[in-house]
């Protein structure tokens, strides 16, 4: 998987979990600050280390100054919590693009985009045939992002404890071809 030049794409190891979590903390700041509770903006350690270790793929990008600029997790089968509320979430073949963050520095460079392509490729390695997620109804920047990356709109849940519903976006990977 390639990093935008200067940047390294790695798996997160255990010792990534306490500047991880100040990574997520400071990338999620903006949504917290308009209302939303997203879990990344005030997680500890703990649910940093249960949410990015042991759980499907999850990357960070480095930069030259070992310095977390960016994280993505992905899971197959997607997790517990949303195949409770979806049935989207139940599909065979489908990869949950779980937690996405950029540091508000390192923002306007293309590193989601970059982070989106490594769960992308992953996905595709494994043959899955499509990518789902879930984000807040009121995060309409993120929406809009992932509509640029050819989510589609598809549900809408409650998650228990949340201040917002959450539209879940689906995106169909290209199917191999037949030989």
């Amino acid at each position: 998987m390639d990093a935008p030049d200067g940047l390294v794409l790695r798996p997160v190891t255990p010792l990534d979990v306490p500047a991880l979590t100040r990574l997520l903390h400071a990338a999620y700041a903006d949504l917290a600050a308009a209302g939303l509770n997203f879990t990344g903006a005030t997680q500890d350690e703990a649910t940093t280390a249960s949410r990015s270790l042991g759980v499907g793929a999850s990357w960070v990008l480095v930069d030259a100054g070992e310095r977390l600029v960016g994280t993505v997790t992905a899971s197959s089968p997607p997790g517990r919590g949303i195949r409770s509320l979806t049935s989207l979430a139940l599909e065979p073949d489908r990869v949950w693009l779980n937690q996405l963050a950029v540091h508000p520095d390192a923002r306007g460079q293309g590193l989601a985009t970059a982070l989106w392509g490594a769960v992308r490729g992953w996905a595709l390695e494994r043959g899955m045939r499509s990518v789902g997620l879930d984000t807040a109804v009121p995060a309409a920047a993120l929406r809009s992002m992932y509509r640029r990356w050819g989510f589609v709109d598809a549900d809408t849940v409650q998650w228990p404890g949340k201040s917002y519903r959450s539209v879940v976006m689906l995106h169909d990977l290209p199917r191999p071809p037949r030989g």
